[in-house]
């Protein structure tokens, strides 16, 4: 599903805009934020789009896409009034699978980028932010789409300590590359977050541990996929729940 070629495009004009301010970070709309809205929808007439209160990133066609990295429940409301009203709802998750962090020298200007990370279970805090909305992620009318990026994370060397890195200024993190975009909007595509290699019963730390979340988290994904129906209890042992598959 990924179109290389239109994230490019996208990510130049996000360039361009950024033009005549002071460069990465001082864009009142983020680098990220900008770029994806622009690959989803490249025409502007489709941005920023009042709906009765709210302003939607995206409408087109019929169709609501909202652009969101954090505080899905934040976006009740929203929702609430989007389903009231016949929309269709897509929600996108960036999720920065690989990092690589730049420092800006404040007094040279010299920019020096550390080893590139990556975190290859991190699109699964997905489960964790549709705890906010659980009330809404069964309608057959919401949609999510995971967006993995390569992107570099911009800070200056302005803190703490004997390399200035301690609570140093993040600025904004430039989208490099797009690797992957997963779209969910069936129950089947919940599926996706229960690893092949669980067993037929599991409980609640033995799932964490694959999928790379752990306490609240955990439970918060679990019930998630219990809210959609691809889990559910099917007893105890002591005092943990035991989950099987739908």
């Amino acid at each position: 599903m990924v179109d290389k070629e239109l994230f490019n495009k996208a990510k130049d004009i996000m360039c361009a805009r950024s033009q005549g301010s002071n460069g990465i970070g001082t864009m009142a709309e983020k680098s990220v934020h900008a770029t994806l809205k622009y690959y989803f929808a490249p025409d502007e007439k489709y941005h920023e789009v009042k709906i009765a209160s709210f302003v939607a990133d995206i409408c087109m066609d019929g169709e609501i896409t909202e652009i969101q990295t954090r505080q899905f429940y934040t976006m009740k409301k929203k929702l609430e009034l989007y389903l009231q009203n016949d929309y269709d709802v897509t929600i996108v998750y960036p999720v920065c699978e690989e990092n690589t962090i730049v420092w800006i020298d404040t007094e040279t200007g010299e920019l020096k980028r550390s080893r590139k990370v990556k975190k290859k279970k991190l699109y699964n805090q997905i489960l964790v932010e549709m705890y906010g909305i659980r009330d809404f992620i069964s309608d057959d009318r919401i949609h999510f789409a995971i967006v993995k990026l390569e992107t570099e994370d911009y800070r200056y060397l302005d803190g703490f300590g004997k390399d200035k890195k301690v609570r140093a200024t993040k600025t904004d993190k430039y989208p490099v590359d797009i690797i992957d975009e997963i779209r969910i909007d069936s129950k089947e595509d919940y599926k996706l977050f229960l690893p092949n290699e669980l067993p037929e019963q599991f409980d609640a730390k033995s799932f964490g541990k694959l999928i790379g979340l752990t306490g609240s988290d955990c439970s918060m994904a679990l019930l998630v996929l219990e809210t959609v129906g691809v889990l559910e209890k099917c007893g105890k042992e002591g005092r943990k729940n035991i989950y099987k598959r739908i």
